[in-house]
Parts: structure tokens; sequence; C-alpha cells
């Protein structure tokens, strides 16, 4: 009997109901949760299932079905759908979005997957956004708004 190999190595750590907090100085920066996360710590790689980031000073909590990253790099994708959720009632939801911490002060976000924004007054469909944390700004590309009555 052959049993097949793994193409993808078995993570080296293991940590279960994960909470990571950023802080400047004292102040609380972000807060980042999972239930799961898996590290190769050769090349610090991650991924993770339902993760959630939470940016403290606008509120904005991000939600993706799997995130991966590079710690090193300090770079992280989410992917199978990530919901972005504003404290106005925005909900922005795209396939796939990346977090590059060399992006911009505070890093920033960017996708090419198309993102679809729901407001309260308005819908957004876009082929892709940047996002620029330290300006608090999202840029998007192509966007064509529809508003609600």
């Amino acid at each position: 009997m052959v049993v097949p190999v793994s193409a993808t190595p078995k993570a080296d750590v293991t940590v279960r109901d994960v909470t990571v907090r950023q802080y400047r100085g004292s102040t609380l920066q972000m807060e980042a949760t999972a239930p799961v996360v898996e590290l190769m710590r050769a090349t610090n790689d991650f991924s993770a299932a339902d993760a959630s980031v939470t940016l403290v000073r606008t509120g904005v909590k991000v939600l993706a079905a799997t995130a991966t990253g590079n710690g090193t790099a300090q770079v992280a994708t989410g992917r199978d759908g990530v919901r972005f959720i504003g404290t106005d009632g925005t909900i922005g939801v795209t396939p796939t979005a990346t977090w590059d911490r060399a992006l911009g002060p505070e890093g920033g976000a960017t996708s090419d997957a198309g993102v679809v924004i729901e407001h309260p007054r308005f819908t957004q469909k876009a082929t892709g956004f940047v996002a620029d944390f330290a300006e608090q700004r999202i840029t998007f590309d192509q966007p064509v708004t529809t508003t609600k009555e």
C-alpha cells in the first residue's frame, strides 16, 4: 500500500484561540483573532481560518475565511471572501485582499479581485482598491456608485 505524501508541509506550531494585539507606545492600534493559527518556524509563514482584525482607531473590522502570510515580510492575504465592516453600517466584500506593511507608515491593503461596498445610502462596485491606513483613505479602481432611495 502506498501512502500519499502531502505537497504542503505540516506546520511546526499550531496555536489555538489566538489573540494578537499591536500597540504604538501604550495605544492599542490593532487586534487580530483566529481560532487556530499554524506557523512554519523556518520561514515564518502562517495560515489561519476565520481570521478577524479590528483596526482600533477607525473601528473597522476585517474578516477572512482563510488568511495566509509571512510575519517577517509583514504581509497577509485574506481569501475565500473578505469582509470589511465599518462603524457606520458599511460592509465591503471582496474575494481576496492583501495587507502589506510596506505600503505606508501603517501599512495598506489592496485587491484587484473586485469589491462591492454596501452603505446605508449607496452601493458601489469597483474592480479593486488601495487602502492607506495612515491617511485613512481608500481609492477604488473603476468605481460605479448607485444611490439608494
